[in-house]
């Protein structure tokens, strides 16, 4: 039995005359991943910000868990970032005076947890993301595709339900791409939680269980794609 966990209903969004979203409804279901695509323009960042309670839309609605979030005050909808939601961005957006495993503790930290009770499920993460040794590294010292597994541990250590990806290999070579959606796919919709990835690279969004794309803030095509697809590949 599936469960939406995600649900957009006739989301509207404009930015002056410019429709970013029109109408636009989508369920996501839990414990799975799905790719946004699009090209510039066509809402799918937009979109992305909407589900993870960034923007609220102009009108339309979106629930997660069935509670509407779309409603909700900004600190509500922070504490649900906060405790709920992760984030991979292109960049990493991540601290480079801190070392991985600090970098990784953060996010528990911001959620009130003590830094000596965070340092350990942060290197828990990393480890478990093939980083092993490399906890008191700064970001600096690691690769890009290094780097790109730190903010994913970030995204997750807190024990999040859905992860919002954008454009996580944006900066990536394609081997090195490939290695970070093998991490990102197999510790989130691999492990029962929910993956939303904004992508313009239809490789990526070949790994991911469906891709949905978008065009003038409308969906025009929902794939599903064959159970399994989305396992790490060697």
């Amino acid at each position: 039995m599936t469960h939406v966990i995600l649900q957009a209903d006739r989301l509207t969004q404009h930015y002056g005359s410019t429709r970013a979203l029109d109408a636009l409804s989508l369920g996501i279901v839990e414990g799975t991943s799905t790719a946004i695509m699009g090209a510039s323009g066509s809402g799918k960042t937009t979109l992305l910000h909407m589900l993870a309670g960034i923007l609220t839309p102009g009108s339309g609605t979106v629930t997660f868990a069935g509670q509407a979030i779309s409603g909700l005050p900004d600190s509500e909808r922070s504490r649900l970032r906060r405790e709920q939601f992760g984030f991979v961005f292109q960049q990493g957006l991540l601290i480079p005076e801190l070392t991985a495993v600090e970098n990784v503790a953060l996010a528990p930290m911001l959620n009130g947890a003590k830094k000596s009770d965070a340092i350990g499920p942060a290197a828990q993460w990393l480890q478990a993301l093939g980083l092993a040794g490399m906890e008191d590294r700064r970001i600096g010292q690691l690769s890009g595709g290094q780097a790109q597994r730190v903010a994913i541990a970030r995204a997750q250590v807190t024990g999040a339900r859905v992860i919002f990806a954008d454009e996580p290999t944006g900066a990536l070579d394609s081997n090195t791409s490939q290695d970070v959606m093998n991490a990102l796919l197999s510790s989130t919709s691999g492990n029962g939680r929910t993956l939303v990835v904004v992508t313009h690279d239809p490789n990526v969004a070949a790994r991911c269980q469906r891709v949905v794309t978008l065009s003038d803030g409308r969906v025009i095509a929902d794939t599903a794609h064959a159970a399994g697809s989305n396992g790490a590949q060697s």
